[in-house]
């Protein structure tokens, strides 16, 4: 997928954080690429940023479409946890929607990835 759009969430618990949303396929070719029209499959990370540019970023979560339904993907849980990392959504959850839901609770999100990571 690619990389289609960003927002900065700033500083939380001494780590920055932001959301990226991206898309399938390639929007280059498009001047008005809107993904609930044009995109295959679609999706939002919430992304721990690396204190260092030499270190690579952290994902949290993951919403998309892949796999043919939307669901969401518990990247802060570690190998060898008891709980179901993928959790599957409506059909009804748009590009908009996942922003959306990200956005309201990126901060329930970074404290449990704190609580299982650090």
């Amino acid at each position: 997928m690619e990389r289609f759009d960003s927002i900065d969430l700033g500083n939380y618990r001494g780590d920055n954080y932001f959301l990226v949303g991206y898309v399938e396929p390639d929007p280059s070719g498009y001047d008005d690429y809107d993904p609930a029209e044009d995109a295959e499959n679609y999706g939002w990370s919430l992304v721990q940023k690396a204190e260092s540019p030499l270190d690579e970023n952290d994902e949290i979560v993951r919403m998309d479409t892949r796999h043919d339904q939307p669901h969401l993907d518990k990247e802060y849980l570690p190998p060898d946890s008891n709980e179901e990392k993928k959790v599957w959504l409506d059909d009804d959850y748009s590009y908009r929607r996942m922003r959306t839901y990200l956005l309201q609770n990126w901060q329930d999100f970074a404290d449990l990835h704190i609580y299982y990571n650090e």
